[in-house]
Order: C-alpha cells, then sequence, then structure tokens
C-alpha cells in the first residue's frame, strides 16, 4: 500500500494492516540468530528485528496519522504525546526473550490511546497465525471471529489463577490452595489473552510493566467483559508522564475483588 492508501483506512483497519506487515518482517529474522543487544539494569533483551518493526511502525502509522502522538517501547519517550488527542502505543515484539528462543510466545502490538483509555487493539502472533482485535464498544475478536460472551460467564472451581513468582509471596495460602496456578507465556500481551482463550480466569500482573505491554491486550480482554485494574479496583489508566504501573489484576468483574483480597501487603 502506498501512505495515502494508508490514510483513507480507519484506525482499526489501519492497526490491523501494519500489524500483519510487521509480522512479516519478525518471521524474516525468526529462528535466523538475529542480532541482540541488552539494555537498562534488567539487561532486557532488544534484537534487530525489534528495532527493524518499531521504525517500520514509526515511520508507516504516522504518515497515516501525523497528527497522532508515539510512545514504543524501542523508541526514546518524550512528552509531546502528552499533548496529543491520541497516541500509538506500541510494542514491535512483545516477549523478546521468546522470540529470542525460537518459541511461539510472542506478538506485535498496537494500540491506540484517547483519554488515557485505549480506543484500538491488536495483537499479532505470525507464529500462532493468531490475530486479536477490539475497538473500543465493537466487541473483541481473533482471526476475525467474535469472542463470545459466553466465555466470561463459565468459570468453574477451581479457577485458573497466573501467579507471577514475585507476586506468591503476597497471596494468602488459602488462596493459593483453593485455586489451580497456571503458568504464563513470556508475552505479557499473550498472558493476558488466556482469559479470553479460556486458558485462565484471573491473572496477577506483577509491578513495573509498561503502558506498551498492555495497551492493546486491555482493550481486547475488556471487549469480551474482563477487566484490567490496579489494586484500587480502578481501570488502568495510559498515556501519563510515567508508563510503568503497580502490581495489577487482570479477570472477571466478579473475582477481581477475591483476588485483591488474597493479597497480603503491608
Amino acid at each position: 500500500m502506498q501512505a495515502t492508501e494508508y490514510q483513507s483506512l480507519d484506525d482499526q483497519s489501519l492497526i490491523e494492516t501494519i500489524a500483519l506487515e510487521a509480522g512479516k518482517i519478525a518471521l524474516k529474522h525468526f529462528k535466523k540468530e538475529p542480532e541482540v543487544w541488552y539494555k537498562g539494569i534488567s539487561k532486557s533483551p532488544v534484537s534487530e528485528a525489534d528495532l527493524e518493526i518499531d521504525e517500520y511502525l514509526k515511520t508507516t502509522l504516522l504518515q497515516a496519522r501525523p497528527h497522532y502522538g508515539w510512545l514504543s517501547e524501542e523508541t526514546e519517550d518524550n512528552n509531546e504525546r502528552l499533548k496529543a488527542k491520541k497516541v500509538f502505543v506500541v510494542d514491535p515484539i512483545d516477549g523478546t526473550r521468546a522470540f529470542i528462543a525460537g518459541t511461539d510466545e510472542w506478538c506485535v502490538s498496537i494500540g491506540i490511546v484517547e483519554n488515557n483509555k485505549p480506543v484500538n487493539g491488536v495483537l499479532f502472533a505470525p507464529v500462532r497465525q493468531k490475530l486479536y482485535s477490539a475497538a473500543r464498544g465493537q466487541g473483541a475478536f481473533i482471526n476475525g471471529i467474535g469472542v463470545k460472551e459466553e466465555v466470561v460467564t463459565m468459570m468453574l472451581e477451581p479457577h485458573r489463577v497466573i501467579i507471577p513468582q514475585e507476586v506468591a509471596k503476597y497471596v494468602s495460602e488459602e488462596f493459593v490452595s483453593s485455586v489451580e496456578p497456571v503458568g504464563g507465556v513470556r508475552s505479557l500481551a499473550l498472558r493476558i489473552t488466556g482469559l479470553i482463550e479460556d486458558y485462565a480466569d484471573g491473572i496477577y500482573v506483577r509491578k513495573n510493566s509498561r503502558d506498551w505491554d498492555m495497551v492493546a491486550a486491555h482493550l481486547i480482554v475488556e471487549e469480551a467483559g474482563f477487566q484490567l485494574v490496579d489494586l484500587a479496583l480502578e481501570d488502568v489508566v495510559y498515556n501519563k508522564s510515567e508508563t510503568r504501573h503497580g502490581l495489577l489484576i487482570a479477570a472477571h468483574p466478579s473475582y477481581t475483588e477475591k483476588m485483591k483480597n488474597a493479597l497480603q501487603m503491608s
């Protein structure tokens, strides 16, 4: 497509189209031993695929929507995005460690935030050939098939809960003994979609997750009837000066309070 053709697409069609193209770029590097660097105190990996996709996303999306703001894991942040009505929030490869390891637990994540809330979102997992998408008020979809409301009302006991190791020390033994702990994939975005894949009934999201990890996934599960909330049981908000978040809970609204009450934090 030419830049003018992208401009003619609505926001949801735009990010879905671009996510699919970004997935093609990722697969060119997948299992090809891409060059890898390590950044920050946490030594988080970034591959040449991350950087190539980030450049593609930034160039293409901002050509189509030059008045939108920009926030990406792989682009130096600045406060210009705070002035924009709408902001692209992207992670070129969410789950870079999995990508480098050659597993399927990674995806391209693109979201759009307006008034601090996600309004469009898409996750594309190329190896799994799954496209998760949602626009506010229009439902959630996997490969174009709507996620049925029944999915969120059929939780059977024991509830399946993802409890990261860093969070486990805060969760009461009584709660842990009453649920079925399940493991989570490396990509946080894909981990959150476990709610609509009928893999998990609840997820504790460890602190220090960032906007780009969650914007798209948040909207997708929310449109299917779930919540992503903080410990005050308030919806997570985005595109603030600080993009880092505390401990969060993702679950059906009927279950979030029980998960919160299971935490024993001073």
